[in-house]
């Protein structure tokens, strides 16, 4: 996979790559949110003009306090809200990790948007993570809201699409980004092709996975593996993005094909010569800042149809 890259791509790894040392397998979980944390703030970018912040929370099920951050861009489009789900594995992220990129969908877009801090695991195995998320996305829907999430994140929100499926209560669109969709189930040739990709190897994503359930992964259950989901009719509109290089990334490619057969809107992006977690290297890469612009032009176009 990784003859496809170009040399923009390629030094964004290796600056990637500096965060973990070489012992990475033995490293506790604590010290792996603290390299991702480490990761993420070599790429955060300058907060954009005219945003504002400010951090609250939502009552969850059970009186749980589910951390969420707003962003709002002066003139913008106050009708309509993103939730975004940041990724992770579901293990690490947090407001923090993908502060500048919720910024700049906000700057971009003109579209009010709203970070949510779910519980990680393995402390919270599935379905806690999509309990929050729903919990927020009833807490903040004012009947226009778009959910758009990345790798696990994208997984949530595809989740919490199927999870409100047949109540009047949806989003108006949904916008995965490089998306974990149960496609490991599947052995997807993604998955075949991507033993050793740059960024994340099938080998992570199934460890993230196991994580994720305890070691108990139930495919039958739609939040927890959306593309096996055998209804899928009346689902809002999706776009899904793609990496090429990347070990899921036949999720997104398969999971349109799926919702457009079952007659729902529905199409993908498939951005090649990129790796799996290209948001953060938007500034790095013109490739990954051209997926970046599709990412924000996709919301518009989204809130437009809804």
């Amino acid at each position: 996979m990784n003859d496809q890259l170009d040399p923009e791509v390629t030094a964004f790894l290796e600056r990637s790559e500096s965060a973990y040392p070489e012992n990475v397998l033995e490293l506790s979980m604590q010290e792996h949110r603290e390299c991702y944390r480490v990761l993420c703030e070599m790429f955060q970018a300058p907060i954009p003009g005219g945003i504002t912040k400010q951090d609250s929370f939502i009552t969850g099920r059970n009186d749980h306090s589910i951390p969420i951050r707003h962003y709002c861009q002066q003139d913008n489009n106050a009708e309509t809200l993103i939730l975004y789900l940041h990724g992770g594995g579901f293990v690490v992220g947090n407001l923090e990790s993908h502060d500048s990129i919720c910024a700049e969908i906000a700057h971009r877009t003109r579209i009010n948007l709203v970070s949510v801090d779910y519980r990680l695991a393995p402390e919270h195995l599935h379905p806690a993570q999509i309990e929050d998320v729903q919990d927020a996305f009833l807490a903040l829907d004012a009947g226009r809201t778009i959910i758009a999430g990345d790798s696990a994140g994208g997984t949530l929100a595809a989740a919490l699409c199927i999870a409100q499926q047949n109540t009047n209560r949806q989003p108006i669109g949904q916008l995965l980004i490089y998306p974990y969709l149960g496609g490991m189930y599947l052995n997807l040739d993604s998955y075949q092709e991507g033993t050793d990709a740059p960024a994340m190897t099938s080998q992570d994503v199934e460890d993230f996975v196991t994580l994720w359930c305890g070691g108990k992964p139930d495919w039958k259950d739609p939040a927890f593996a959306p593309i096996l989901h055998d209804d899928l009719a009346g689902l809002p509109p999706c776009i899904a993005l793609a990496a090429e290089v990347d070990p899921i990334r036949d999720d997104a490619l398969i999971y349109v094909e799926k919702l457009t057969a079952s007659d729902n809107m529905a199409k993908a992006i498939l951005d090649k010569g990129l790796p799996h977690g290209h948001l953060r290297a938007r500034h790095m890469s013109k490739k990954a800042m051209q997926s970046f612009e599709n990412l924000c032009q996709s919301l518009l176009e989204l809130a437009e149809q809804g």
